[in-house]
């Protein structure tokens, strides 16, 4: 897994993260194109805790891939049902508002 903090205005960061053998892919789906990148992805490798810490604490997550939405699931901060499938990887966006 890989993550990178991206800070906002307001002091808070959004945290996007992915497992590591999407970065560079792109996941085509219809009309669109999500590039999996190390400008937003970050190429700093975590460990769990090191995610969870990140998510913890961030304002928004934007999270892609089996490894990483399996422990966002396991760890009870996001429900099966909002997991979406973008030509069949998982992902999840998280804002606390």
């Amino acid at each position: 897994m890989i993550g990178k903090k991206h800070n906002l205005d307001n002091g808070k960061y959004l945290f996007a993260c992915c497992d590591v053998e999407l970065l560079g892919k792109e996941i085509n789906c219809g009309d669109f194109a999500i590039s999996i990148t190390k400008k937003f992805y970050g190429s700093r490798k975590l460990v769990e805790k090191e995610l969870l810490t990140a998510v913890e604490c961030a304002e928004s997550i934007n999270a892609f891939g089996k490894k990483v939405c399996s422990i966002l699931l396991k760890n009870k901060l996001v429900t099966d049902e909002q997991v979406i499938y973008i030509n069949r990887v998982p992902h999840i966006q998280i804002y606390n508002i």
